[in-house]
């Protein structure tokens, strides 16, 4: 008797949507059997899978379509020069089952698996979905089971076995039975498997009909989803060896190799991978298992009618690893290995291991991911750092190199990187970044039926060096002065506020529902704002006392057209968590305010609410920061809306213009002050010229300096004229600015300190001290905090796959002095020895090997 056990258990498992909220994982199971053996859950193929086909159509729906009419573009026409007609699209049943079955012969015919699947019917035939077999979400599908939870006719019930493939017509049944949005391309997953042997029994797809493009003849797009999807449904994870850099290369820094060896225009550096420069993989080299697709037929970029068809090497290799014909291991190759930290036996999971082979890189190139075939359930930590790459051409010599993942690692726990992204190199692998470097590589050949085992990588490290770390969290913007704790805001428009914080030494982050929050020096206080009753409400969390909303200041609030009445927006917070600082929102075309502007606040609890600017200017202003001695700093809009910088001191308003030389035309907005209230950073200052620049205030001597820290714009950046400035976002009470150079998609972290002895890009400046992860910063970056003591930052940058947050604290630093490294204390010893001619950094022969 089969005992069936549902395994549908772990989220919505493999949706691929492509939007891209599906995530990725290199080739292998979605489901892992038995993790001691790495043994998968499998259908039994002695016989073809059986596979029922909805009995609706694929998909059907009206469009609006432009006609162009260029004979009515004239005044006798009205200068209507077209108009919108409707279009009614309807693909049927017989083309949806059609593309359901090449995409099972698809799978049938790869020569090296044993597996095989055969249209055996639709739902009618087995008593689902009614007479005629259309299932569509409808409230006559649910029923409940005899444990009292809501189950549908296919999703949760067991149907005797086999594939049940529906159709979403109209998107109901994405939305209705799944519980996703409408227009997810497709869903699917094993359901029900015997529980003692590991056999699958049964199994689902949904397709989203309702996303298939108009103009997609015959399918030829969306069967690229229905292949994709039918995969899940056999159990197989995702893979990525070239669609990442297919996909999203043009704008990220995604490489056939090691970055740090890849030239890329984002990053520089040496071209040193063994293959040409200017080759880049093909359409034709995407696997179907790729987590992304593009069904749109008149793209350029369209990967559907590709994604149909397995044809690459890693397709082979997919589907072979988990249902593997007798030929698959006597006539391919494979190799066996492991991955460890720097200076440690432990294994890493979560990492993706590429194989590519030198003379065929695209077509002929494989990735496995550490911990696949064991670490499905991260309580299984058996084989941590384990991988195996099956299907390889025998006698090819290929390269293996160590990376990220660029888009998640469902459902093996995805680590990030511990050290860079580095070649295996044979006798010369070692923990050692001084003496290994990553750039080199030994080709590693398999013959026909030939394992090749410890292929081990060991991470490369260095002792002692700066810790970076970065985190998946979003936005980080906030620190303590001890470094301990860090924050930043999760979300914080339309109803919803969250945010994170993170103590060093727990384990999780702490979500508070608070949003545009800002932290004390010590942590104790958390200034921000809160969604209560369609408001956002000005708010506090204290240390023992939890969140208060605290008292209104009489303003009526305004609504941004998200529904959500705006009263409140939070911005500071003075270093001893006395006073907070932001902006009220003013909306009650009241006298004494000006309708739909916003005005710069303070709230303490001695004076209550403070409004700064003189408010019934009809212009906007906010405050950016505060110091403990009352200076608030920000902007006021002009009459064009221009944000001009402004200070408030001792009750009265400075407009820095006016303290700025008188070749300045324009000085930008305020947004840093010392913890003593002194001095002032800002940004965007334009002379007649419009060159950009930044500057320094001192609130004592009324002194205005220009710091003049700017570089070219490089060629990749759209968002850049001319020249890019130095923005900074934050001063530390030593002077010490950070900040960016430039914004948006050439931004780059960036500090600035006399102790240091200039400026410095972060990525370069953590080079130069041996932090192995400092490419981490490379890309897109910005330090957005630095605490008041000047050691510790924060900020976020774009790291693979997602945009993050990283902290770093400067405690100690390398210096080089007479060919000889030292590590001293910072700030004072860092300072005495750049006196005594030391200069910042490892000495180069003490550098990681790649860095030299």
């Amino acid at each position: 008797m089969i005992n069936n056990k549902k395994i549908f258990l772990k989220s919505a498992l493999a949706a691929c949507v492509l939007a891209g909220t599906s995530s990725a994982l290199a080739y292998g199971p979605l489901y892992v059997f038995d993790y001691e053996k790495g043994t998968p859950y499998r259908w039994d193929v002695s016989s073809p899978v059986k596979v029922y086909t909805d009995g609706g159509n694929f998909a059907s729906g009206t469009v609006k379509l432009y006609k162009s009419t260029p004979e009515t573009c004239n005044e006798d026409g009205g200068w209507a020069c077209g108009h919108y007609e409707d279009l009614y699209v309807e693909f049927t049943n017989e083309q949806g089952v059609a593309r359901v079955k090449d995409a099972l012969a698809s799978w049938t015919n790869v020569p090296t698996s044993s597996f095989q699947a055969e249209v055996a019917g639709s739902f009618a035939d087995i008593g689902i979905g009614g007479e005629d077999g259309d299932i569509t979400g409808a409230a006559e599908e649910f029923s409940t089971d005899s444990t009292g939870n809501v189950i549908h006719e296919i999703i949760g019930t067991v149907n005797n076995g086999g594939i049940h493939v529906m159709f979403d017509e109209t998107g109901s049944v994405m939305r209705d039975v799944m519980g996703a949005p409408a227009g997810v391309l497709g869903i699917a997953s094993p359901e029900w498997a015997d529980e003692e042997t590991g056999i699958i029994t049964e199994g689902w797809a949904v397709i989203g009909g309702a996303s298939t493009y108009y103009n997609d003849t015959d399918l030829r797009q969306i069967n690229g989803v229905i292949t994709h999807e039918l995969g899940h449904s056999f159990n197989l994870a995702h893979t990525q060896t070239n669609g990442h850099i297919i996909m999203y290369g043009n704008y990220a820094a995604l490489t056939a190799g090691p970055r740090d060896c890849s030239a890329h225009p984002l990053t520089g550096g040496d071209y040193r991978l063994p293959f040409p420069q200017d080759s880049a993989p093909a359409l034709s080299d995407i696997s179907v298992m790729y987590p992304y697709i593009n069904t749109n037929p008149t793209s350029s970029g369209a990967t559907g009618d590709q994604q149909a068809t397995a044809t690459t090497k890693e397709d082979y290799a997919a589907i072979s690893s988990l249902y593997p014909a007798n030929s698959f291991a006597s006539q391919t190759g494979t190799i066996k290995g492991s991955v460890t930290y720097a200076f440690s036996k432990e294994g890493v999971i979560g990492l993706n291991i590429v194989a590519r082979n030198i003379d065929d890189p695209w077509h002929d190139a494989i990735t496995a991911m550490t911990g696949d075939w064991n670490d499905g359930d991260p309580e299984a930590m058996q084989g941590t750092g384990d991988f195996i790459l099956q299907g390889l051409t025998p006698g090819a010599q290929y390269v293996i190199h160590v990376e990220k993942i660029f888009a998640g690692g469902f459902p093996t726990p995805q680590f990030g990187m511990p050290g860079p992204s580095e070649y295996y190199n044979g006798s010369g692998e070692s923990d050692d970044a001084v003496q290994d470097d990553a750039c080199d590589y030994v080709p590693v050949v398999a013959g026909a039926g030939q394992v090749v085992e410890h292929i081990d990588i060991q991470m490369n490290g260095m002792k002692n060096t700066p810790q970076l770390f970065t985190s998946p969290a979003p936005n980080g913007s906030q620190i303590t002065e001890s470094g301990q704790t860090t924050a930043g805001t999760i979300a914080n428009s339309y109803g919803d506020a969250l945010s994170w914080i993170y103590q060093e030494g727990n384990e999780e982050y702490t979500i508070l529902p608070m949003g545009g929050i800002a932290m004390s020096d010590n942590g104790s206080v958390i200034s921000g704002r809160v969604s209560q009753n369609s408001s956002y409400l000005p708010a506090r969390y204290t240390e023992g006392r939890g969140i208060e909303v605290l008292p209104s200041a009489g303003n009526t609030g305004c609504d941004q057209g998200g529904g959500i009445l705006e009263m409140y927006s939070n911005f500071a917070i003075s270093p001893d968590g006395r006073t907070m600082g932001g902006f009220l929102w003013n909306c009650d075309n009241a006298a004494e305010y000006s309708n739909y502007r916003v005005s710069a606040v303070t709230y303490n609890d001695e004076d209550g609410w403070t409004i700064l600017d003189s408010h019934k200017d009809d212009n906007s202003s906010r405050v950016n920061a505060l110091s403990n001695t009352g200076v608030a700093v920000g902007w006021e809009s002009d009459s064009v809306g221009w944000w001009e910088g402004r200070v408030w001191k001792d009750g009265k308003e400075i407009n820095l213009k006016d303290a700025a030389p008188s070749d300045i035309d324009y000085v930008g907005q305020a947004t840093a002050v010392s913890t003593n209230g002194t001095w002032v950073a800002g940004i965007d200052t334009y002379n007649a010229q419009l060159e950009p620049n930044q500057y320094l205030y001192n609130t004592q001597t009324g002194e205005f300096k220009l710091l003049d820290i700017k570089e070219a714009c490089p060629w990749w950046d759209w968002f850049c004229w001319g020249e890019k400035p130095f923005r900074p976002y934050d001063i530390a009470d030593d002077g010490t600015l950070v900040g960016a150079m430039g914004t948006a998609s050439g931004a780059g972290a960036m500090i600035v300190s006399d102790t240091l002895g200039g400026e410095y890009r972060l990525a370069d400046f953590l080079r130069g001290q041996g932090v192995m992860n400092a490419s981490d910063l490379e890309v897109v970056s910005t330090a957005t905090k630095i605490s008041s003591n000047g050691k510790h930052i924060v900020g976020w940058t774009a790291l693979e796959g997602y945009f993050g947050s990283f902290r770093l604290t400067l405690d100690q630093l390398f210096v080089c002095n007479k060919d000889k490294t030292l590590k001293v204390g910072y700030p004072v010893g860092v300072t005495t020895q750049l006196r005594n001619g030391a200069t910042l950094g490892m000495c180069e022969a003490d550098l990681p090997k790649q860095y030299k």
